[in-house]
């Protein structure tokens, strides 16, 4: 009776293992195997499609493209800096045959081939009785420094490296329209703004 009573827990839990095996499906290796792999490879193809699809958007969206292998073609350009408020004896040291240098990035931008002034003119913000019918706004206030001050159109010539989707750069220095400058002239410093640029 003591045996009965110890080989029944036994019996029980071969009992159960046994139901287990019959009732639980992919038990064979093989066939665990075979599914490991499927998932794995879904998965590859899927990761596969998203970074795919990442990378045609950021191409599509940016000028940036990893499949864009056109290096730098060098270019020669000739470009136009405004520089407002310049006294006489500055306009004076500014002269054609000039190196000129940025301050920022140390690069040499360009060989002045043309230097031409204009009065100096500053726009405040008060109003004036005279009303413009186009813009429907009155006209605010110039004042003209003919003497005194003068604006500085400086013409610049340089070869520059001309890339698809970044644009014109001499060294570090980027060469665009809107752009402003730290210049260094032989006998002046100054600040200023790219207007025109032409590309030969």
């Amino acid at each position: 009776m003591n045996r009965e009573r110890s080989d029944a827990p036994k019996l029980e839990k071969e009992e159960r293992t046994r139901r287990f095996e019959t009732t639980s499906p992919g038990k064979d290796p093989k066939k665990d195997s075979n599914r490991r792999w499927l998932f794995l490879v879904v998965d590859v193809v899927l990761l596969a499609a998203i970074v795919a699809a990442i990378v045609f958007l950021v191409s599509l969206l940016t000028p940036f493209s990893i499949f864009d292998t056109d290096s730098a073609v060098e270019r020669s350009i000739t470009y136009t800096v405004e520089i407002a408020g310049v006294d006489r004896d500055s306009l004076a040291a500014l002269k054609v045959g000039d190196t000129v240098t940025d301050q920022q990035t140390g690069a040499v931008i360009g060989v002045v081939t043309a230097v031409s002034s204009r009065p100096y003119e500053v726009y405040t913000d008060i109003p004036t009785d005279e009303k413009d019918d186009v813009l429907n706004s009155y006209v605010v206030t110039k004042t003209t420094y003919p003497e005194e001050f003068n604006t500085v159109t400086v013409t610049l010539s340089v070869a520059a490296d001309y890339q698809s989707g970044i644009g014109y750069s001499v060294e570090d220095c980027r060469i665009a329209v809107g752009r402003t400058y730290d210049l260094r002239f032989a006998g002046y410093a100054g600040n200023g703004v790219c207007v025109e640029l032409h590309a030969e």
